[in-house]
Order: C-alpha cells, then structure tokens, then sequence
C-alpha cells in the first residue's frame, strides 16, 4: 500500500472544503472543530478508510462484569511515557489522547455483534469512534493495575478476557501505532501494549467511562 503524498492529502483537503456549506455553520461550530481537532482527525481518518461515508451505528453493548470507580487523573505526557517506553517516537509520538481526566466508573464491553466471533483492525478502529472521549487511556489502566488487589471482581477476570484502553494510541519509532491494554502477567493483571491494526476477539473488552 503506498503512502499518499502531502499535495494529495491537501489537494482532497482542498476539495472537502470547496463542497463544505460554510455559510450553514456558525462561528462557535466551527471553534468547536478547531478545539477538537485531534479527535476529529482521528474520526475522519475512520471516515475516509470508511469509503467517505458516516458512522451511524453505535456497535457498543456493555458486557456487565466489572464497575470500579476511578479518580480523577491527569493524562501521561510524553517525557513520562518514554521514561518507562523507550520505544515511543522521541518526537510527535502522542497521535491520540482522548481519555476521561474526571472521575469515572468503569465499564467493560465490545463492539462486536451476538454473532460475530472476530473483527479485524479496521472494522475495530472504524465502530469504535463512536466512543470518543469515553474510552480509557494510559492513567485509568495504570490504575486498575495499581489497584486490583482492592477489587476482587476484577481479579476473577484474570486470564478470562483482555481489556482495551484505546483512548490513547502512541506512535512507535518504527511508525507503529499502539495502544494500552491490560492482560494476564502471571498470576495478576498487567499493562501491555498492543497494535491499533489487530483484532478484536470475543474476550475482548473496552473499558470505558459509564455515562452519566
């Protein structure tokens, strides 16, 4: 797959905006769009792997098995991460952080239908977008790792399922995307990092804020 150049991603830029109807959208919209540029990058990403076309289902269904209550906490920064990551890009590494910094509950469930046993990376990315700003990131999953001995429902979890935080994607000196998750260790619950183009399988979860 070859990598598109700078004039096309202009050039179609360019061409979404002769076609936008400017005239129907207000100055605080259009504020909105520039405050939120990092999530709506992402989600029109999504977009456009989508064939131009919006999103309309909500694939999220909760799965029921855990709720803990998390603090309020402050996004990693980039010095942080890669005091413990060598591997994250030195610079621009940070593609995404889009993770709740109030206290939250947190609920587990998938994106995938009743039927479904996988979905690939794609599709996982694309039904996921609908969750923007309630995924968890870095902070939340750090936590529950901290914190697991104090929830025994959780622990009953382990080697069951794997948990996404897919609030935060960091990028790799080799250009690979990646983003936190929590699996088994041993005998307890570990952070890890997995890729954003991998599958999603039946014992999957995302964690996520409950909504309010």
């Amino acid at each position: 797959m070859s990598k598109i150049s700078v004039e096309q991603g202009f050039t179609m830029l360019a061409k979404l905006g002769e076609h936008i109807d400017w005239d129907s959208l207000t100055t605080e919209q259009v504020q909105v769009g520039v405050r939120e540029a990092p999530r709506a990058g992402v989600e029109a990403t999504v977009f456009i792997r989508n064939g131009f076309r919006v999103l309309i289902n909500d694939f999220f269904r909760e799965t029921g098995e855990v709720s803990i209550q998390i603090p309020a906490l402050p996004r990693p920064t980039l010095a942080g991460l890669r005091e413990k990551y060598s591997w994250i890009r030195k610079e621009d590494s940070i593609e995404l952080d889009t993770s709740p910094t109030e206290s939250v509950t947190l609920v587990l469930g998938t994106v995938l239908l009743p039927d479904e046993l996988r979905i690939d990376g794609i599709e996982y990315e694309l039904r996921r977008t609908s969750l923007a700003g309630r995924m968890f990131g870095y902070q939340q999953l750090e936590w529950l790792v901290e914190h697991q001995d104090e929830h025994p429902v959780l622990k009953a979890l382990l080697g069951k399922i794997y948990i996404d935080g897919c609030g935060l994607v960091v990028v790799r000196a080799d250009g690979r995307r990646r983003f936190p998750c929590l699996d088994r260790g041993g005998g307890r619950w570990c952070l890890r990092w997995d890729w954003v183009g991998g599958d999603l399988a039946r014992n999957g979860r995302l964690a996520v804020s409950g909504k309010k």
